[in-house]
């Protein structure tokens, strides 16, 4: 008998206890789409004319996002990008979304994860609001269309690819958005002062491939008076487009170290995940650390690609040169030569990662030649050389040289240049 009052309390505090999580709920519903503030991201959106077509991008904050469409799509990872194209040409258009995110959320898609649970009239005004205004995939002749193609979130700089095609002319615009959020290393470099002004020499091809083969095998340590990782790749590329087709692929720019990038670290290390913008340690070359870094990270945060660039000091072809460094890391270490008393791993095989970065590109379809020239020394399993944390490397002594197009073509149909081969 005495159990009875007992088992009615429960269930009457277990009532209590749903009626509460239910309330919460509802109070926690999202809000009526409000596009009040669309002047905002339409007024400041960076505009690009080709050929008859006008292209005008712009991606919305967080507070735009929620304001606008009456719940945050970042908080779920979806960055909104707003488009506007203009078709002056006498021929219809198609705007191709895959372009600008592979992986892009459809409308319905985005509003479902905005729903709430007792939120009915709400939710179908926002299912409304994300499907007249999604991005038209179809531009008329002599017409205007905007929208929104939903993508996957970045911070600090949004790389945006808008393609179109037509019937007998394709068109794609390059964007480079600075967007709220997490910063860059490469934010902080000011390209245009890392060389006085006319010290750049042009190069010929010939003349390239001997000032790359006489170049130092590896970079260094702050003083210059310990080598590290070999040199062992070289980009090709005016200005930023050198960062389109490597970020197509899935390469991520890194964090600088500081307090907050240095906790996502630590948590990263303690819990085994990913962590895809990383800090990556300053390796140095033309008298200072790496201008810009990239990484393609594994789900896990000891294991990942990256690869250090440094602008050179000389172009070839008017084109600007990117010096540089790829490796895997493929665990972790203890060391006494990092503050954190930790460092990762890597891979002795560094020409696999140098050849893994030439099939990546090769696939984006922008290479338009590559080679290999000495410059980096030969060391094998029986000789071989360190990096400054006494890592072990084996190399057959040469640097991949990859040119980048604007222009995408069949990657088969590249032909190699006629330098130093990796088989001889």
């Amino acid at each position: 008998m005495s159990s009875m009052p007992y088992c009615a309390d429960r269930s009457h505090a277990g009532g209590l206890f749903l009626l509460l999580a239910l309330a919460l709920l509802s109070g926690c519903g999202p809000n009526h789409p409000n596009t009040s503030g669309a002047r905002g991201f339409s007024e400041r959106a960076l505009t690009k004319l080709q050929d008859g077509v006008t292209v005008r991008a712009s991606v919305l904050t967080d507070d735009e996002s929620q304001r606008y469409f009456g719940g945050s799509t970042l908080d779920r990872g979806i960055q909104p990008v707003w488009l506007q194209i203009q078709n002056d040409n006498d021929e219809p258009i198609r705007y191709l979304p895959i372009l600008t995110d592979p992986n892009y959320f459809s409308p319905s898609e985005v509003a479902q994860q905005l729903h709430g649970w007792f939120s009915s009239g709400t939710n179908a005004a926002i299912d409304a609001e994300f499907q007249s205004s999604a991005m038209p995939t179809y531009i008329p002749a002599k017409q205007s269309v905007s929208g929104f193609v939903f993508t996957h979130e970045d911070g600090g700089l949004k790389f945006l690819t808008v393609g179109i095609l037509g019937a007998e002319s394709h068109w794609l615009f390059r964007f480079v958005v600075p967007v709220p959020g997490v910063k860059y290393a490469i934010q902080s470099v000011d390209f245009s002062k890392l060389y006085p002004a006319g010290s750049i020499e042009d190069l010929s091809l010939d003349q390239l491939r001997h000032k790359l083969a006489s170049l130092q095998c590896c970079v260094t340590n702050a003083s210059a008076k310990a080598n590290g990782d070999p040199l062992n790749v070289v980009i090709v590329a005016n200005g930023v487009d050198a960062l389109f087709p490597i970020i197509a692929r899935g390469w991520r720019l890194n964090e600088p170290v500081d307090a907050g990038s240095s906790y996502r670290m630590a948590k990263a290390f303690v819990t085994g995940s990913s962590y895809e913008t990383a800090p990556v340690s300053p390796l140095y070359l033309f008298n200072r650390y790496q201008d810009m870094a990239l990484q393609k990270a594994r789900s896990s945060i000891s294991q990942r690609n990256h690869m250090r660039l440094w602008q050179a000091p000389f172009t070839v072809l008017g084109e600007k040169v990117w010096v540089g460094q790829i490796s895997r890391d493929i665990g972790v270490k203890l060391t006494t030569k990092s503050w954190s008393l930790t460092t990762h791993r890597v891979s002795a095989y560094v020409d696999q990662d140098r050849d893994y970065l030439l099939q990546d590109l090769l696939s984006t379809g922008y290479v338009n030649r590559f080679g290999y020239v000495t410059g980096v020394s030969k060391s094998s399993p029986q000789q071989p050389r360190v990096n400054l944390t006494d890592d072990p490397y084996y190399t057959d002594g040469l640097r991949l040289v990859v040119f980048l197009g604007d222009e995408p073509h069949e990657p088969l149909h590249v032909e190699p240049l006629d330098w130093d081969k990796p088989l001889d």
